[in-house]
Protein backbone atom coordinates (compact mmCIF):
# COMPACT_ATOMS: atom_id res chain seq x y z
CA UNK A 1 0.00 0.00 0.00
CA UNK A 2 1.24 3.23 -0.70
CA UNK A 3 1.46 5.74 2.47
CA UNK A 4 3.47 8.74 0.51
CA UNK A 5 1.78 11.77 1.16
CA UNK A 6 -0.40 12.45 -2.38
CA UNK A 7 0.13 15.69 -3.85
CA UNK A 8 -2.57 17.13 -6.80
CA UNK A 9 -0.18 19.46 -9.69
CA UNK A 10 -2.77 21.30 -11.11
CA UNK A 11 -0.94 23.09 -14.48
CA UNK A 12 -2.20 25.49 -16.50
CA UNK A 13 -1.68 24.83 -20.80
CA UNK A 14 -2.72 27.68 -23.48
CA UNK A 15 -1.79 26.43 -27.02
CA UNK A 16 0.60 24.36 -28.14
CA UNK A 17 3.92 26.79 -28.10
CA UNK A 18 4.93 25.55 -25.00
CA UNK A 19 4.44 22.00 -24.85
CA UNK A 20 8.34 20.54 -24.90
CA UNK A 21 8.33 22.51 -21.72
CA UNK A 22 5.50 20.85 -20.13
CA UNK A 23 6.20 17.55 -21.12
CA UNK A 24 9.42 18.62 -19.06
CA UNK A 25 7.36 19.48 -15.97
CA UNK A 26 5.40 16.42 -16.57
CA UNK A 27 8.26 14.15 -16.48
CA UNK A 28 10.25 16.19 -13.30
CA UNK A 29 7.27 15.63 -10.92
CA UNK A 30 6.11 12.21 -11.82
CA UNK A 31 9.67 11.58 -11.05
CA UNK A 32 9.52 12.01 -7.27
CA UNK A 33 10.60 9.91 -5.13
CA UNK A 34 8.93 10.74 -1.47
CA UNK A 35 5.45 11.93 -3.17
CA UNK A 36 2.47 9.92 -5.07
CA UNK A 37 1.71 13.15 -7.57
CA UNK A 38 -1.42 13.33 -9.49
CA UNK A 39 -1.24 15.57 -12.38
CA UNK A 40 -4.12 17.68 -14.26
CA UNK A 41 -3.53 20.30 -16.93
CA UNK A 42 -6.14 22.57 -17.80
CA UNK A 43 -5.93 23.46 -20.92
CA UNK A 44 -7.84 24.62 -24.31
CA UNK A 45 -6.38 21.97 -26.49
CA UNK A 46 -6.32 18.49 -26.14
CA UNK A 47 -3.28 16.94 -24.86
CA UNK A 48 -1.39 13.67 -24.91
CA UNK A 49 1.71 13.66 -23.09
CA UNK A 50 2.93 10.84 -20.99
CA UNK A 51 2.09 11.54 -17.11
CA UNK A 52 -0.60 13.78 -17.13
CA UNK A 53 -3.29 11.98 -15.58
CA UNK A 54 -6.09 13.99 -16.40
CA UNK A 55 -6.53 16.73 -19.11
CA UNK A 56 -9.53 19.57 -18.66
CA UNK A 57 -10.20 21.02 -21.97
CA UNK A 58 -11.76 24.68 -21.89
CA UNK A 59 -13.26 27.18 -24.18
CA UNK A 60 -13.93 30.28 -22.26
CA UNK A 61 -14.40 33.49 -23.59
CA UNK A 62 -11.51 35.15 -22.06
CA UNK A 63 -8.55 32.51 -21.55
CA UNK A 64 -6.53 35.32 -19.64
CA UNK A 65 -9.28 33.35 -16.80
CA UNK A 66 -7.72 29.85 -18.07
CA UNK A 67 -5.26 29.74 -14.73
CA UNK A 68 -8.30 30.60 -12.49
CA UNK A 69 -9.77 26.99 -13.41
CA UNK A 70 -6.78 25.31 -11.91
CA UNK A 71 -7.71 26.98 -8.35
CA UNK A 72 -11.25 25.46 -8.80
CA UNK A 73 -10.10 22.43 -9.64
CA UNK A 74 -7.83 22.23 -6.45
CA UNK A 75 -10.69 23.01 -4.29
CA UNK A 76 -13.27 20.26 -5.30
CA UNK A 77 -10.50 17.86 -4.76
CA UNK A 78 -8.81 19.50 -1.26
CA UNK A 79 -9.87 16.42 0.61
CA UNK A 80 -8.35 13.75 -1.09
CA UNK A 81 -5.11 15.57 -1.29
CA UNK A 82 -2.11 16.62 1.30
CA UNK A 83 -0.77 18.77 -0.55
CA UNK A 84 -1.42 21.10 -3.43
CA UNK A 85 0.87 22.67 -6.51
CA UNK A 86 -0.05 25.06 -9.11
CA UNK A 87 1.91 25.96 -11.42
CA UNK A 88 1.88 27.44 -15.70
CA UNK A 89 3.51 25.08 -17.90
CA UNK A 90 7.12 26.69 -18.28
CA UNK A 91 7.95 26.36 -14.34
CA UNK A 92 9.78 23.33 -13.41
CA UNK A 93 9.01 22.06 -9.83
CA UNK A 94 11.48 19.88 -8.67
CA UNK A 95 11.01 17.68 -5.73
CA UNK A 96 13.38 19.94 -3.19
CA UNK A 97 10.62 22.64 -3.83
CA UNK A 98 7.93 20.79 -1.75
CA UNK A 99 10.15 19.02 0.88
CA UNK A 100 11.47 22.57 1.69
CA UNK A 101 7.80 24.07 1.84
CA UNK A 102 6.91 21.45 4.05
CA UNK A 103 10.44 21.70 6.20
CA UNK A 104 9.36 25.66 6.74
CA UNK A 105 5.95 25.14 7.18
CA UNK A 106 6.60 22.93 10.15
CA UNK A 107 8.81 26.25 11.32
CA UNK A 108 7.09 29.57 10.23
CA UNK A 109 4.28 31.11 12.09
CA UNK A 110 0.93 30.99 11.18
CA UNK A 111 0.90 34.32 9.09
CA UNK A 112 3.84 33.10 7.50
CA UNK A 113 4.10 31.30 4.29
CA UNK A 114 7.05 29.87 2.08
CA UNK A 115 7.40 30.79 -1.31
CA UNK A 116 9.86 30.64 -4.51
CA UNK A 117 11.54 33.15 -6.64
CA UNK A 118 11.80 32.67 -10.25
CA UNK A 119 15.27 32.52 -12.21
CA UNK A 120 16.15 32.28 -15.74
CA UNK A 121 19.55 31.79 -17.44
CA UNK A 122 21.83 32.14 -19.69
CA UNK A 123 26.03 31.86 -20.39
CA UNK A 124 26.13 34.76 -18.27
CA UNK A 125 24.53 33.35 -15.24
CA UNK A 126 20.81 33.96 -13.65
CA UNK A 127 18.65 36.59 -14.24
CA UNK A 128 15.58 36.77 -11.82
CA UNK A 129 12.33 38.41 -13.78
CA UNK A 130 10.76 39.23 -11.18
CA UNK A 131 13.84 41.42 -9.66
CA UNK A 132 12.70 44.75 -11.66
CA UNK A 133 11.22 48.37 -11.18
CA UNK A 134 10.82 48.96 -8.11
CA UNK A 135 10.37 45.83 -6.70
CA UNK A 136 12.83 44.68 -4.38
CA UNK A 137 13.59 42.63 -0.99
CA UNK A 138 12.52 44.33 2.05
CA UNK A 139 15.42 45.08 3.99
CA UNK A 140 13.62 45.26 7.46
CA UNK A 141 11.75 42.07 7.02
CA UNK A 142 14.52 39.39 7.78
CA UNK A 143 13.08 37.02 10.32
CA UNK A 144 14.85 34.01 11.66
CA UNK A 145 13.32 30.78 12.76
CA UNK A 146 15.16 27.27 13.54
CA UNK A 147 18.55 28.85 12.63
CA UNK A 148 17.03 29.82 9.51
CA UNK A 149 16.62 33.25 7.82
CA UNK A 150 13.75 34.28 5.93
CA UNK A 151 12.75 37.78 4.29
CA UNK A 152 9.97 39.41 2.08
CA UNK A 153 10.23 40.47 -1.54
CA UNK A 154 7.98 43.02 -2.78
CA UNK A 155 6.80 41.46 -5.90
CA UNK A 156 4.96 38.15 -4.86
CA UNK A 157 4.18 36.77 -8.14
CA UNK A 158 6.13 33.38 -8.63
CA UNK A 159 3.57 31.94 -11.89
CA UNK A 160 2.90 29.26 -9.25
CA UNK A 161 2.31 28.23 -5.67
CA UNK A 162 2.39 25.28 -3.12
CA UNK A 163 0.05 24.33 -0.43
CA UNK A 164 -0.12 22.23 2.36
CA UNK A 165 -4.14 21.12 2.96
CA UNK A 166 -3.49 23.28 6.59
CA UNK A 167 -2.48 26.02 4.32
CA UNK A 168 -5.47 25.98 2.10
CA UNK A 169 -7.88 25.68 4.41
CA UNK A 170 -6.65 28.92 6.33
CA UNK A 171 -6.15 30.83 2.88
CA UNK A 172 -10.32 29.50 2.73
CA UNK A 173 -11.30 31.60 5.29
CA UNK A 174 -9.67 34.76 4.15
CA UNK A 175 -10.84 34.89 0.75
CA UNK A 176 -13.26 32.59 -1.75
CA UNK A 177 -10.26 30.11 -3.14
CA UNK A 178 -12.75 29.55 -6.30
CA UNK A 179 -12.57 33.13 -7.22
CA UNK A 180 -10.22 36.09 -7.99
CA UNK A 181 -10.26 38.40 -5.13
CA UNK A 182 -10.76 42.46 -5.92
CA UNK A 183 -8.09 44.61 -5.59
CA UNK A 184 -8.99 47.31 -3.12
CA UNK A 185 -7.16 49.54 -5.51
CA UNK A 186 -9.40 48.67 -8.37
CA UNK A 187 -12.85 49.81 -5.96
CA UNK A 188 -14.62 53.10 -7.74
CA UNK A 189 -14.24 54.96 -4.40
CA UNK A 190 -10.38 54.04 -4.18
CA UNK A 191 -9.81 55.29 -7.69
CA UNK A 192 -11.62 58.28 -6.97
CA UNK A 193 -9.36 59.06 -3.98
CA UNK A 194 -6.46 57.97 -5.91
CA UNK A 195 -7.25 60.37 -8.57
CA UNK A 196 -7.92 63.53 -6.93
CA UNK A 197 -4.85 63.10 -4.88
CA UNK A 198 -3.26 62.87 -7.78
CA UNK A 199 -5.06 66.19 -9.38
CA UNK A 200 -3.60 68.09 -6.02
CA UNK A 201 -0.08 67.52 -6.57
CA UNK A 202 -0.33 64.71 -3.64
CA UNK A 203 2.51 61.75 -3.72
CA UNK A 204 0.62 58.41 -4.24
CA UNK A 205 2.74 54.90 -4.59
CA UNK A 206 2.93 53.01 -7.02
CA UNK A 207 0.11 51.10 -7.64
CA UNK A 208 1.21 47.14 -7.32
CA UNK A 209 -1.97 45.84 -9.03
CA UNK A 210 -1.21 41.99 -10.28
CA UNK A 211 -2.84 40.86 -13.60
CA UNK A 212 -5.81 38.42 -13.82
CA UNK A 213 -3.86 35.72 -14.62
CA UNK A 214 -0.98 37.09 -12.39
CA UNK A 215 -3.23 37.10 -9.31
CA UNK A 216 -4.20 33.48 -9.45
CA UNK A 217 -0.77 33.09 -6.97
CA UNK A 218 -0.92 36.77 -5.60
CA UNK A 219 -3.83 36.22 -4.58
CA UNK A 220 -2.99 33.56 -2.14
CA UNK A 221 0.50 35.85 -0.92
CA UNK A 222 -1.46 39.00 -1.09
CA UNK A 223 -4.94 38.43 0.29
CA UNK A 224 -4.46 34.93 1.98
CA UNK A 225 -3.50 36.13 5.62
CA UNK A 226 -0.11 34.82 5.18
CA UNK A 227 3.04 37.01 4.39
CA UNK A 228 4.77 35.10 2.00
CA UNK A 229 8.59 34.45 3.12
CA UNK A 230 11.72 33.34 1.21
CA UNK A 231 14.48 31.50 2.83
CA UNK A 232 17.40 33.36 2.08
CA UNK A 233 19.49 30.78 4.44
CA UNK A 234 18.97 28.12 1.42
CA UNK A 235 18.51 30.39 -1.10
CA UNK A 236 19.23 28.51 -4.12
CA UNK A 237 16.59 25.61 -2.75
CA UNK A 238 14.36 28.02 -3.27
CA UNK A 239 14.61 29.03 -6.97
CA UNK A 240 12.47 27.99 -9.88
CA UNK A 241 13.42 27.53 -13.15
CA UNK A 242 11.34 29.84 -16.15
CA UNK A 243 12.44 27.44 -18.34
CA UNK A 244 12.00 29.17 -21.59
CA UNK A 245 14.30 32.41 -20.61
CA UNK A 246 12.13 35.05 -21.90
CA UNK A 247 12.71 37.73 -20.19
CA UNK A 248 16.55 38.40 -20.17
CA UNK A 249 16.50 39.90 -23.77
CA UNK A 250 12.77 40.39 -23.83
CA UNK A 251 11.89 37.48 -26.32
CA UNK A 252 8.55 36.78 -28.18
CA UNK A 253 7.03 40.11 -27.44
CA UNK A 254 8.09 40.22 -23.58
CA UNK A 255 9.49 42.85 -21.63
CA UNK A 256 13.10 42.99 -20.97
CA UNK A 257 12.79 42.35 -17.22
CA UNK A 258 15.07 41.05 -14.73
CA UNK A 259 18.23 41.57 -12.25
CA UNK A 260 21.58 39.76 -12.89
CA UNK A 261 23.51 37.32 -10.13
CA UNK A 262 25.16 40.36 -9.28
CA UNK A 263 22.34 42.50 -8.08
CA UNK A 264 20.64 39.32 -6.03
CA UNK A 265 24.30 38.52 -4.31
CA UNK A 266 24.29 42.14 -3.43
CA UNK A 267 21.27 42.44 -1.91
CA UNK A 268 21.55 38.88 0.04
CA UNK A 269 24.45 39.77 1.46
CA UNK A 270 22.98 43.36 2.86
CA UNK A 271 19.69 40.68 4.15
CA UNK A 272 22.11 38.09 6.08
Amino acid sequence: MNNLPKLLAVLVNYGDEQLEFLKKVVKELKSFKKFDVTIIVNSNIELNIIGIDEVNVFVLNDYQLLPLTCRKVIWENKDKFDLFVYGENDHLFLEKHIEKHIEYSNILPKNRISGLIQYEENGEGYHYPAYHASFDWDFNSVEEYNGKKFAHFSNIHQASFILTKKQLNLISKKINFEELYIDPENKLINKLIRKIKISLGFKTERLKIYSVKCKVNTDIYKYGGMKKMICISEFEDNLIHHLPNLYIEGKSGRNKLSSDSNRMKEALDKLM
